[in-house]
C-alpha cells in the first residue's frame, strides 16, 4: 500500500511538473515581426535580427519574438504601417516614403546635400524623435529609427558635373529630389524599383537617384556605367509595434526592447549600412567596369549651396518645418 501511495505521489508530481512547464510555455507572449523585404536584406539580417536576438537573451522566458519576411504578414511596402495599426503585424519595418502624409517632417532626410553619412541621419533621426518633433505616430510605438548611406546619381552616360544633368531623364526618389533635378535642368522621372531597371535598360532614362545597397538590392548596378558620387538624401527607415501591443508587456520586456532599440539601433543601423556601403563600393572598384566619381569638397559645398533653396521650401511648406530643421542642424554639429 505504502509503495502504491509512493508511485501515485510520483505520478502526481511529474503530471504537476508537466503543467507548469505547459503553462510557462503558452504563457510566453508571441510578438510577430513582420517585413515586405527578405530575410537576407541588410535591415533584417544586419539591424532587426540582432535586436531580436538581443531582447530574446534579456526576456526569452516572457517573450517570443517571430519573424515573418517578405511579406508574409503583407506583401505591399505602402500598406506596412496600416497593418502595424490594425496589429496585423506587431512590429514591423516602415519606410516613410511609402506612407505618403503620414510622417511630414521625414522629408527632412531626402534634402541633398543634409547628411554625409547613415550613421548621422540615423542619430539625428532619433534625437528628434527623442525631442517630440517627428509626428504621425498615431496607434504605434516608436521602437528605433535608422536610415540608409546617402544617395549618389548612377548614370548610363558619364557625365563630368551636375550641369551635364541638362536635360537628361533622371528618376528621382520623390518630390523633394524632383525640385532640385528641375534647377539642375533635368527631366525627373517617377519610378518604381521595378520601373527603374526597365527604363535603364531600354534607355529611356539616363540616370538614377539610388542608394548604394539600393543599386546592389534590386540588381541595378550592371544597367550604369557612372557612379557620381554626391549626397542627394538618405532613406529613414522606422521600426513600429502596435501600440496595444506594446501596453500589454511587461516594464523589463519594454525596457528591454527600447534598451536594444532607440539610440542604439540607430548607431548600429547606421553603421550596418555604412559598412555595407564601404564593401559594395569596393566591389565595384574592383570589378573596374563602372566609373567612380567623387567632387572635391569645394565642388560639393557649390553643389549644397545652390540647393539650399530646396530645403528652404521643404522649411516653408512643411508644418514646423523650421524648428526640426534648426535642431537637426544644432545635433549634426554635435555629431561633427
Amino acid at each position: 500500500m505504502k509503495s502504491l501511495n509512493k508511485l501515485f505521489s510520483v505520478l502526481l508530481f511529474s503530471i504537476s511538473l508537466l503543467f507548469t512547464l505547459n503553462f510557462s510555455s503558452s504563457a510566453q507572449e508571441l510578438i510577430k515581426v513582420g517585413t515586405f523585404v527578405p530575410e537576407k536584406s541588410v535591415g533584417v539580417s544586419r539591424v532587426i535580427q540582432p535586436w531580436m536576438n538581443a531582447v530574446s537573451g534579456d526576456v526569452g522566458g516572457e517573450v517570443k519574438l517571430q519573424g515573418f519576411w517578405g511579406g508574409t504578414l503583407g506583401k505591399s511596402p505602402f500598406k506596412q504601417f496600416e497593418l502595424t495599426q490594425n496589429g496585423v503585424i506587431d512590429v514591423s519595418w516602415v519606410l516613410p516614403g511609402y506612407t505618403a502624409g503620414q510622417f511630414p517632417e521625414m522629408g527632412l532626410f531626402e534634402l541633398p546635400f543634409l547628411f554625409r553619412t547613415a550613421e548621422e541621419a540615423s542619430v539625428v533621426g532619433w534625437k528628434l524623435h527623442e525631442q517630440g518633433l517627428l509626428t504621425g505616430f498615431d496607434g504605434v510605438h516608436v521602437i528605433g529609427f535608422f536610415a540608409a548611406e546617402p544617395n549618389a546619381i548612377f548614370m548610363r552616360s558619364k557625365i563630368d558635373s551636375l550641369e551635364d544633368l541638362k536635360s537628361m531623364k533622371i528618376r528621382s526618389a520623390g518630390g523633394i529630389h524632383a525640385s532640385w533635378l528641375k534647377s539642375l535642368g533635368a527631366a525627373p522621372q517617377t519610378l518604381s524599383s521595378t520601373e527603374m531597371n526597365e527604363a535603364l535598360n531600354r534607355g529611356t532614362i539616363d540616370g538614377v537617384i539610388q542608394g548604394w545597397t539600393g543599386m546592389r538590392t534590386f540588381k541595378t548596378m550592371p544597367l550604369v556605367n557612372q557612379a557620381y558620387s554626391v549626397p542627394t538624401g538618405t532613406i529613414p527607415f522606422l521600426l513600429l509595434m502596435n501600440e496595444k501591443k506594446w501596453n500589454g508587456l511587461s516594464k523589463k520586456t519594454q525596457n528591454s526592447i527600447m534598451m536594444h532599440g532607440g539610440l542604439n539601433m540607430a548607431k548600429t543601423g547606421g553603421a550596418a549600412y555604412t559598412e555595407l556601403g564601404k564593401k559594395i563600393r569596393s566591389d565595384v572598384k574592383s570589378e573596374g567596369r563602372i566609373e567612380m566619381v567623387t567632387p572635391n569638397s569645394a565642388k560639393i559645398n557649390e553643389y549644397a549651396n545652390a540647393a539650399q533653396f530646396v530645403h528652404d521650401d521643404w522649411i516653408k511648406n512643411t508644418p514646423n518645418g523650421q524648428a526640426v530643421y534648426d535642431a537637426a542642424l544644432k545635433i549634426l554639429r554635435g555629431l561633427r
